[in-house]
């Protein structure tokens, strides 16, 4: 999506756009081999079992299908309202990779 002008970025639009980029980045670690990078690239080499690799994907998938923890986006909301170079990626992906950081911690502690 193309930024807009200010009056365009409502809080629904602002919201639709992070959980349609949301679903697209957890969607990619369904993939062993996206998976197995991320985890090399986010968590220093992580390596998972086959098992806890099919655990984790499934916990993403119930995660992409799951509601925006408005909490967690408040600010992202807040900022996205007040700024007029909405969409942000990076920003984007930060708190994405902040949800999904919580997801994976359960498998490599």
């Amino acid at each position: 999506m193309q930024a807009s002008s200010l009056t365009t970025w409502n809080t629904d639009r602002i919201i639709e756009d992070i959980q349609t980029r949301r679903v697209t980045l957890i969607k990619e670690l369904f993939v062993d081999q996206r998976l197995d990078l991320y985890l090399a690239e986010m968590y220093e080499g992580q390596k998972l079992s086959q098992v806890k690799s099919e655990f984790l994907k499934r916990d993403l998938k119930q995660l992409s299908e799951s509601s925006l923890d408005l909490v967690h986006y408040a600010t992202l909301i807040r900022k996205a309202k007040e700024s007029e170079s909405w969409p942000n990626p990076p920003v984007i992906e930060e708190f994405v990779h902040a949800e999904i950081r919580q997801v994976i911690l359960k498998y490599i502690v």
